[in-house]
């Protein structure tokens, strides 16, 4: 066994007619900071579903118009492949190679189930372990019955993808979330300690026959309990709907109202978003045009001074030249510069003050400057005509823009405003009418206990046999202390407050942090130890050449500076997050971290951040392009 990461490169959200939406990542330690409602989270869950999430991604309107993903990434081994997956979800196609769009030779292309089939290695689940090292493992799923299931990449997800608000929980980061799984997650932990499935273990079939005959019996409920509970469900329905029995039909109908709509909205967008794109074309020449012209404006002004300064030394120089003149020709005198008498005077030597020579001098000077002078005028002529060029062109550019805007204005017309105000309606009427279905078969299952009450069937004697000891999920002290010690590292390093000894509670299976639980803790510091906690487990397997997926993303570690609490010690006061940063920074190595935050990250780390702004006029808006901004109708 042996630490074997996977790389990510790209994942890449394609619809017909849509601007691809692109998030890249790097080696090492990548950031992600911005405003809410910009995709952040959103990117994340997508990440997991690409990882074989069986959850749809969720409803957001930037979403329309988008079909499918593809994700590049770099086994263990040193392969380049892309996974595509719909939207809808379904099975995976795996391409050799990195392709930003589906290559049009198919000949290579895989199939992958989205399911785990410890039988059929064609699912993504078992190519995925396979990678990292961890198929053909087998996990405890019930220490009673010693019953085990052949591990899924999904069992293991949890531990590199921590997706908000899952991060704020005061449960383990062990566990996924399910209260079945409980067994099945510390088994998880325990394989990637210490590297040992639990495939050893011989399932008792008496205790697994008796287990499935014991049904959990239900604490009955009194006539008028029941009857209250119809009642208040009857109120709440009354709420939703005016017609229970046709619920099942509105939900049909307006999933077909929405699949016309998306259609439609796709249409509509595709038509604007290439007018959109030739537009942005025209607005970037104009733009440069733009800063071409003001950029001659400002030579041109420095010329005049220049032009100015040359006709100050012409001036000069011709003084210089008409003064010698007129000195050689006067009548012999005593020299005004070195003051020899004329007799005196050598005029075939030189001395500082030659007249004969500083006139000559001068004439050259001024003969140099003349032609300077007449090379500055042919540069502003040739200036002054480019720009007429430029301010024709873009009098032509104009135009153009303003046809472009017009295209624009006439696709943002009320039809397409309508459309996207009945998507909208349509998505939160669908969540209301699968509301009021649940409560509807509650109402239902509620009056068949009331009026049709079940007779109690005699139970089966069941054999006294002796109580059978549980299988024992162990893991050995030293491994749980060696672990522990690597949280306490890594809070050190972030200078988490104060400096605290860790160790690992198996009854609860999480860490104490200076004799605290980890979750009884404010969300803000659940947050910021769950993230050392998954760390930590990158960590330990790292050092010790132990699988692991090879990367952790982190969805939201630094709530506490956002969204500041008491009980979470004013966390914000302390030197945690540049520490916080630093330290990823070189922790994260040749293996990738990526955090996602909202609050903005140190100076010294923004050059490698991304900004998703929420401002269409900054760069970048978010995880897709800003929809066109809707007008209200006019009524």
């Amino acid at each position: 066994m042996a630490f074997k990461a996977l790389h990510l490169h790209f994942i890449r959200f394609l619809g017909p007619n849509k601007e691809p939406a692109e998030f890249v990542f790097n080696d090492g330690l990548n950031i992600l900071w911005g405003s809410s409602d910009t995709g952040k989270t959103f990117l994340v869950q997508a990440i997991d579903y690409m990882l074989g999430a069986g959850d749809l991604l969720r409803d957001i309107p930037e979403k329309i118009g988008y079909d499918r993903i593809l994700l590049g990434m770099t086994t263990p081994d040193g392969e380049d492949c892309t996974l595509q997956r719909s939207m809808n979800g379904g099975a995976f196609i795996r391409y050799d190679g990195l392709h930003k769009e589906a290559p049009a030779n198919q000949k290579d292309a895989k199939t992958l189930s989205a399911g785990h089939n410890a039988k059929n290695y064609n699912n993504l689940s078992n190519w995925l372990l396979q990678e990292v090292g961890l198929d053909k493992k087998e996990i405890l799923y019930s220490r009673t019955s010693g019953k085990k299931k052949s591990l899924g990449f999904r069992a293991l997800a949890h531990l590199s993808v921590i997706i908000y608000p899952h991060i704020t929980t005061d449960k383990s980061p062990i566990l996924s979330g399910q209260w079945t799984e409980r067994t099945r997650d510390y088994g998880v932990f325990r394989l990637l300690l210490t590297g040992v499935d639990d495939s050893s273990v011989t399932p008792d079939t008496a205790i697994a026959t008796i287990d499935e005959k014991v049904a959990v019996e239900r604490a009955p409920l009194s006539p008028d309990v029941m009857g209250q509970m119809i009642s208040d469900y009857e109120d709440e329905l009354a709420k939703m709907t005016d017609n229970p029995d046709g619920l099942d039909d509105e939900e049909t109908k307006i999933d077909d109202e929405l699949d016309k709509l998306a259609l439609s909205l796709r249409t509509m967008e595709g038509r604007l978003s290439e007018t959109t794109k030739e537009r942005k074309g025209v607005y970037e020449e104009f733009a440069r045009l733009t800063a071409r012209r003001d950029e001659i404006s400002e030579l041109q002004q420095r010329f005049k001074l220049l032009d100015a300064q040359y006709t100050n030394d012409i001036k000069r120089l011709i003084a210089i030249e008409e003064s010698g003149q007129f000195f050689v020709l006067r009548e012999p005198m005593a020299c005004p510069l070195c003051g020899a008498a004329p007799e005196g005077q050598r005029h075939d030597a030189a001395c500082d003050g030659n007249v004969t020579t500083v006139t000559q001098a001068a004439a050259a000077e001024l003969a140099k400057i003349k032609l300077l002078q007449q090379e500055l005028y042919e540069t502003v002529e040739t200036l002054s005509k480019e720009t007429v060029a430029i301010s024709d062109r873009r009098g032509t550019l104009q135009g153009e823009l303003k046809d472009y805007q017009d295209q624009i204005d006439t696709a943002l017309s009320p039809d397409f405003t309508e459309a996207r105000k009945q998507h909208t309606a349509l998505i939160e009427r669908r969540a209301v009418v699968r509301q009021a279905v649940m409560i509807y078969k509650r109402i239902k299952g509620l009056r068949r206990r009331l009026d049709e009450p079940v007779v109690p069937e005699p139970k089966e004697p069941i054999e006294n046999t002796e109580t059978a000891e549980q299988v024992e999920a162990y893991i050995p002290k030293a491994a749980l202390r060696d672990f522990s010690k690597t949280v306490e590292a890594i809070l050190k390093e972030w200078h988490f407050p104060p400096p605290r000894d860790v160790y690992f509670d198996e009854n609860n299976k999480d860490v104490v942090i200076g004799g605290k639980l980890r979750g009884n803790r404010g969300a803000g510091l659940c947050a910021i130890t769950y993230s050392a906690f998954s760390l930590a487990l990158f960590e330990y397997c790292r050092s010790r050449n132990m699988p692991h997926p090879g990367f952790v993303v982190l969805d939201s570690p630094l709530i506490a500076y956002k969204e500041p609490k008491i009980e979470d010690e004013n966390i914000s006061g302390t030197d945690l997050k540049p520490r916080f940063y630093e330290h990823l920074s070189t922790f994260a190595g040749s293996q990738q971290i990526f955090v996602v935050d909202n609050t903005e990250p140190p100076s010294d780390f923004l050059a490698k951040a991304t900004h998703f702004t929420k401002n269409p006029a900054i760069p970048r808006y978010g995880l897709f392009p800003a929809l066109p901004k809707v007008e209200e109708a006019e009524v």
